[in-house]
């Protein structure tokens, strides 16, 4: 329980899938596999992902090629017990498309991955620490890792500036944990 506000947080990972590959210019974006270095990044998010305390509980994930090799990779260094759900609607959601994915999750889970893609999940990020008024986002390349504990007890009352960033790992630090 947080000492300040005596909510038991609520822990919130977002993910941008690993760098892919515009190799095949024939296939569709949501085809796109990772290319190289996105798959040499999967170890060090993998590492990360076994660091966190509390692991995810529940892994929501864009079904695009990309982004189910990254949840793959990532979910390697998960201990315990979580569950993967694709969401159709979070190919490159909005805001507020995350958002509304966010209010739905049960109150029984206390710890949400998200992966996904720009501008999405920088828009939200910064939405959720700034607020809407701040011109200013956080940026978020690709394999780019973010924490936020959440300042209020439920996932439906999450609003702008009720969450607190507790780490931001830009991707290229990704390949080095």
């Amino acid at each position: 329980m947080d000492q300040i506000s005596g909510y038991n947080l609520k822990k919130l990972y977002l993910l941008r899938h690993a760098k892919s590959s515009w190799d095949n210019p024939n296939l569709a974006d949501f085809d796109r596999p990772l290319n190289k270095r996105g798959k040499e990044n999967l170890s060090g998010l993998a590492n990360l992902a076994a660091m966190l305390n509390p692991p995810p509980e529940l892994v929501l994930t864009s079904p695009s090629k990309r982004t189910l090799e990254t949840v793959k990779g990532f979910c390697q260094g998960i201990p315990g017990l979580f569950t993967i759900v694709e969401e159709k609607k979070l190919y490159h959601a909005t805001k507020e498309e995350i958002l509304c994915r966010i209010n739905k999750v049960p109150e029984n889970i206390k710890s949400l991955l998200i992966v996904g893609h720009n501008p999405g999940l920088e828009e939200f990020i910064s939405w959720a620490v700034m607020g809407s008024k701040n011109p200013n986002r956080l940026k978020m390349t690709t394999s780019s890792f973010v924490h936020l504990a959440l300042n209020v007890p439920s996932w439906s009352e999450m609003a702008p500036q009720t969450a607190t960033l507790q780490i931001m790992i830009p991707g290229r630090f990704s390949s080095k944990l």
